[in-house]
């Protein structure tokens, strides 16, 4: 895609007149001056900001080129650019959050003539600003990315212990005692789910005949006597959609039981909607 934008700006810029005074026309950035090396720019990233200088002149150009984030000056790169060609400056950045404003400007141009170095004044020795924002990545305690269920567990957290603070003992005690209890039983209820689930699939994998050998000694050889329970075929077309609704809700519970911030939302959705009846029942009287 990169090779495609800059042949396209290319065809531009050769089209593009030249003019005579002291000012070199169309030389300098090009459109769509700023690029990245990613499209998806996180914090704690290294990566590449790019931009291009064009030579419309007959001569060698000469510049620096500075790379800035708003007033902070990120990198400069020497550049020089045969006539009518297109040349590549970068800087590597190392991302932080927030708001960035980032911009690229030529400074010291000058065109070598008959083996001299003279100044020139170029036209597009400025590049529009490019607009970044890079939100806060929030890590572990290991320094590694939070996922979005580590952050809601630390507010959690910190709400469980902030409300321990505000509450006196008396109240606060009693509390996290019925909330210990309540998670060795969501513990123990995951335990049976998952034992019930196991055993669910397990049943579903059984094939529907069972094979049982019992050898029988009859003194000088022994006989095999094979035995066939066949389950019959209309009963096991019956148990078999039941074994998988079953486990199907085994799942559901697993899922639930299994994470602490499902289990506790959906109690508390189960006694809104408790609450919420009993409130409409109390208002209908």
């Amino acid at each position: 895609m990169k090779k495609y934008f800059i042949f396209f700006i290319l065809i531009y810029l050769i089209c593009a007149n030249t003019a005579s005074a002291g000012t070199i026309t169309a030389t300098g950035f090009i459109p769509g001056q700023i690029w990245y090396s990613k499209d998806t720019i996180i914090e704690g990233d290294t990566i590449k900001i790019y931009t291009a200088v064009w030579n419309n002149a007959s001569s060698p150009l000469s510049a620096k080129v500075e790379f800035y984030d708003q007033n902070v000056l990120l990198g400069v790169r020497d550049v020089v650019i045969q006539p009518l060609q297109l040349k590549e400056a970068y800087v590597s950045w190392k991302v932080t959050a927030g708001d960035h404003i980032i911009t690229a400007k030529i400074i010291s141009p000058s065109m070598t003539v008959s083996g001299k170095k003279e100044p020139v004044s170029i036209e597009n020795n400025f590049t529009e600003a490019s607009r970044k924002f890079v939100p806060v990545v929030i890590k572990t305690i290991n320094g590694e990315p939070a996922t979005s269920k580590d952050v809601i567990q630390s507010q959690l957290d910190k709400a469980t212990s902030s409300l321990e603070n505000i509450l006196p003992n008396s109240v606060s005690e009693p509390i996290s005692k019925n909330m210990d209890v309540i998670s060795k039983w969501r513990e123990d209820t995951l335990a049976k789910v998952l034992s019930a689930k196991e055993t669910t699939e397990a049943s579903l994998k059984l094939p529907s005949a069972d094979v049982n050998a019992n050898k029988v000694n009859t003194g000088k050889a022994t006989n095999t006597k094979v035995t066939i329970n066949d389950k019959a075929p209309a009963e096991d077309a019956t148990n078999k959609p039941i074994a998988y609704i079953k486990l199907f809700f085994l799942a559901v519970l697993a899922f639930i039981f299994g994470s602490k911030i499902v289990f506790y939302l959906t109690i508390a959705l189960i006694l809104f909607l408790i609450g919420r009846w009993i409130y409409r029942k109390i208002r209908n009287r």
